[in-house]
């Protein structure tokens, strides 16, 4: 005889379970984590259940209220009980399609199926299951009789164990997957204890359903994979061979495709060429399994993917090269698939995301030919996407990595190249959708600053100027459109100060770097973002750029002398929350060595800058070198006792053996520990002795020079240029 089955029945003695009542609890996990907190506090208050904790803690509560209110009861036909399965089904046609596209992979993970694909393709797959696990209908017509009433009890209380397993399972699970997203150190001990405790439940509550499940057991290996353990791909092989092992396998859970994913992603996050390797060992078992085993284990699109970051970590050109080369094997076995099996080909179905990461491979391989085999993979992927092969049609991202591996492979004509791809995506070029209409690919901030950075590092006698004619690109774009994606940032000003602060063949630069800095401080008034807000590198350019203008004409270096006072006055002035740091002290020093001629000027001048260095404590390497050369050797040691440090002086030492870990700690206490480095010139050190080869080493005589000439004149030779 056929039963239907058992009803879970409601104790409606409560207001706040009235099939009436509006507010009346969901008893779904999913239907309750899309309540707002502050719907649930109302819930919980009607209830009187306590309000603190967050959204995690409120929806448990509510659940387990909901438990305590749940009895078995005998089964009373009504009009609820007579609806479709469809009506009953919690993940119906409408609520399906209503549902965002991580919602539907969410979902179809929990199921064990691919998340591969558009979401009509998700959506899809998840109908077809939906419809596949629905309850018939002639069982939900038939009555029970007398005899069946206890029957239907005792699966009552076995379906109310069974939903409460399924929770505690539910939001252990989600407990740690936040704690991975957030790559929190305690995820891995939170996965472990996760295992722990659902095997204690089961044991204790003699439920196998509280035994972890392959949810549960992925979520154990990407935790291994997400937190950058050395041995986290071990751990994660032994999670695999436990489930291999019938003695220790208690929940008869088997590998799937997944957890193998998730072991290849942890060889690929370790970013050596013998963790790459593995990762690819790994990605052939599972062909090897699909070929020849039983079938449930088969690489998904999303395992290539994996395996070619793997390599694409190594950053050489032979990891670029077998990076390319899995990609070759991806596209035949979909070709292979297509003929034979046309549902598994849905799930190695290639897409930009696999070609983007092997034009990253090449673009971290540092190969001459980098750009070159970059930019043939685009063209491949915009002929297969004019072929109706929708999935790979290039993005930004693909043209912002080819862009990247020009600016990377070293070639001579690498930002020319670079810029070429820049205007090519300038022009706004377009690929068919596949539901109709084209995908319109447009550039954004980053695709500029790469060129700009490739200008900046070029040699080229004209790369500043580049560099400068996209900044005002940039800058156009935006003003145009207030929501253009190409708004310039502190790093585009940054990159765009260097190239003219290194260039050789601009004239008056250093007032050409304040005019940049001037619009980059308007820009900032102009909209009070973060993301223009000048910083103290930026000001440091300046000063550079001013100090390596010792080349120009008296006019030049006498107004670029005047940008540098102007500049570093206002870095002192505290504007925008800045201060000078033991670079900005050093920059300056250099700009009165370098600009001013020697005289009680350039002395009177670099003296009091020093002794403000020292009384805020950021006399760096540089500071003390350029000090050095800023005044004689024997105004050095009269400044330094001024300041304090009187040793030097009263030993009748000399001053090139004053070294940076001799001064007073209050000078340097304020220095960042890159910038607590001796850089004491050669024309300051003291000789070293040759060995002549016999075993004797040949000192030599020191040669004695005049006072005057100890000083570098860069103002007259350029020296430092």
């Amino acid at each position: 005889m056929l039963t239907r089955q058992p009803v879970v029945v409601v104790e409606p003695s409560h207001p706040i379970f009235s099939a009436k009542n509006e507010n009346a609890i969901e008893t779904n996990v999913e239907e309750l984590s899309q309540i707002t907190v502050v719907a649930l506090k109302d819930r919980l208050r009607q209830l009187n259940l306590p309000l603190g904790g967050k959204k995690v803690d409120l929806v448990k509560r509510l659940l387990d209220y909901a438990d305590q209110q749940i009895q078995p009861d005998t089964f009373e036909p009504n009009q609820e009980d007579a609806a479709s399965p469809s009506e009953k089904n919690e993940y119906d046609d409408n609520t399906i399609h209503n549902l965002t596209v991580p919602a539907l992979k969410e979902r179809l993970r929990e199921l064990g199926l691919s998340v591969g694909g558009r979401k009509c393709d998700l959506i899809e797959r998840l109908l077809a299951y939906e419809n596949a696990h629905t309850v018939d209908d002639d069982l939900l017509h038939l009555d029970l009789s007398n005899d069946d009433e206890d029957n239907a009890n005792d699966a009552a209380k076995s379906e109310s164990s069974t939903r409460r397993a399924k929770r505690k399972k539910f939001w252990k699970t989600q407990e740690v997957r936040e704690l991975i997203k957030t790559n929190d150190k305690r995820a891995i001990g939170r996965a472990e204890e996760m295992i722990t405790q659902l095997e204690r439940m089961a044991a204790e509550e003699g439920d196998e359903e509280y035994l972890p499940g392959p949810i549960q057991y992925t979520t154990l290996i990407e935790a291994y994979s997400r937190g950058g353990t050395i041995d986290a791909p071990q751990r994660a092989e032994k999670v695999i061979n436990r489930l291999l092992s019938a003695n220790t396998n208690k929940s008869g859970t088997t590998p799937t495709t997944p957890m193998l994913n998730a072991i290849i992603g942890a060889y690929a996050s370790m970013g050596t060429e013998s963790s790459a390797e593995q990762a690819t060992a790994i990605l052939e078992r599972m062909e090897y399994i699909k070929d020849f085993g039983d079938g449930t284990v088969k690489p998904s699109v999303h395992s290539f993917a994996i395996a070619i970051n793997a390599w694409s970590n190594v950053g050489s050109e032979t990891a670029a090269h077998n990076a390319e080369e899995i990609l070759k094997r991806l596209l035949e076995d979909h070709r292979c698939a297509l003929e034979q099996n046309a549902e598994y080909a849905k799930d190695l179905k290639p897409n930009n995301v696999v070609f983007n990461s092997v034009i990253d491979a090449w673009a971290r391989s540092g190969s001459k030919a980098a750009g070159e085999k970059a930019e043939a993979i685009l063209h491949r992927m915009e002929a297969l996407a004019m072929n109706d092969i929708y999935d790979v049609r290039p993005d930004t991202i693909t043209f912002n990595t080819c862009i990247k591996a020009w600016c990377n492979s070293g070639h001579p004509d690498a930002p020319l190249k670079a810029e070429g791809l820049l205007r090519k995506l300038e022009t706004n070029p377009q690929y068919p959708k596949q539901r109709g209409g084209m995908l319109i690919v447009r550039p954004n901030r980053l695709s500029f600053n790469t060129v700009i950075d490739s200008w900046a590092k070029s040699m080229k006698p004209k790369s500043a100027v580049y560099a400068e004619n996209l900044l005002i690109r940039m800058i156009k774009a935006y003003q145009s459109d207030p929501f253009s994606t190409v708004k310039p940032d502190v790093i585009t000003f940054s990159s765009v100060l260097n190239a003219l602060a290194k260039s050789k063949a601009t004239g008056f630069k250093a007032e050409k770097c304040k005019s940049v800095l001037n619009s980059m401080k308007a820009l900032y008034e102009q909209d009070g973002s973060s993301d223009t807000k000048p910083n103290v590198i930026c000001y440091n350019t300046v000063l550079n750029a001013c100090a390596f203008s010792a080349l120009g004409g008296p006019d030049e270096r006498r107004r670029a002398l005047s940008v540098a006072v102007e500049t570093f006055n206002e870095l002192r002035s505290g504007k925008f929350g800045l201060s000078p740091d033991a670079v900005s002290y050093g920059n300056m020093l250099k700009c009165c060595a370098n600009l001013m001629p020697p005289g009680s000027y350039r002395t009177k001048m670099a003296s009091q800058l020093f002794t403000s260095c020292c009384n805020d404590g950021l006399v760096g390497g540089m500071c003390l070198d350029e000090i050095r050369r800023g005044v004689s050797p024997s105004d050095f040691l009269h400044l330094l006792a001024k300041c304090g440090y009187s040793k030097p002086l009263n030993q009748g030492r000399k001053a090139h053996s004053v070294q940076l870990s001799h001064l007073p700690r209050e000078f340097t206490k304020n220095v960042k520990a890159g910038d607590l480095k001796d850089r004491q010139r050669d024309s300051f050190a003291p000789k070293k002795s040759k060995d002549t080869g016999r075993g004797l080493k040949q000192k030599e005589q020191p040669v004695l020079r005049r006072p005057g000439l100890l000083i570098e004149q860069s103002w007259m030779s350029g020296k430092d240029v």
